[in-house]
């Protein structure tokens, strides 16, 4: 990484199942972080479970720490299992949980991990879920490809380029879009101190 200093990623892991492929891949995603100097925290959906958006009040201890979290990260890293063509709702749930200014103008990798390439569609669906938040998404997408029962934590090796490529590519965002969000926060404060 060269466009910035070193910077705080926030990776969310979206498979229901824990020590899950997604979960694994969201581990080679910290590694890349942590080779580059930069700090990664790895929130793990199915060891912090959520309550499904306004079943119940918004006082869990998760929820505070998520949301103090994302609140903190430069930058974040969605993972995601590819499940009926999509991305996960524990994902999805998350998200919605997440305040919309934490978010808007964050600079977003998205990974999406299935049997096939077809899990492509998932990472597609989370870039658009991205954009209707006001993030800024990473030109490069990772999908993992998984096949059979067992899966090795060596991937392939054009998927660890990709890998790194993002990584890249969030920390030049994440520069780039932290004097963004600074002059967007100046100017909501002049608003609402106008209407005051």
């Amino acid at each position: 990484m060269t466009a910035a200093g070193p910077c705080r990623v926030l990776v969310l892991t979206g498979a229901a199942a824990p020590f899950s492929r997604t979960r694994t891949a969201a581990e080679l995603v910290c590694r890349e972080i942590a080779g580059t100097g930069s700090t990664s925290v790895l929130r793990d959906l199915a060891e912090h479970p959520l309550p499904l958006l306004h079943t119940e009040a918004d006082g869990s201890a998760d929820l505070a720490d998520l949301r103090a979290q994302a609140e903190c990260a430069d930058g974040m890293v969605w993972v995601t299992p590819c499940y009926h063509g999509s991305y996960s709702a524990i994902l999805k749930n998350c998200l919605d949980h997440l305040r919309p200014q934490t978010l808007h103008g964050k600079p977003v990798g998205v990974v999406a991990v299935g049997a096939s390439l077809t899990a492509v569609q998932a990472s597609e669906h989370l870039r658009t879920v991205a954009r209707a938040l006001g993030c800024v998404t990473a030109p490069t997408q990772v999908v993992v490809v998984h096949s059979g029962s067992s899966w090795e934590k060596d991937t392939d090796p054009r998927t660890d380029d990709r890998i790194t490529r993002m990584i890249a590519e969030l920390h030049a965002l994440a520069g780039a879009t932290a004097l963004l969000r600074r002059g967007a926060a100046m100017t909501d404060a002049l608003s609402s101190a106008d209407r005051a």
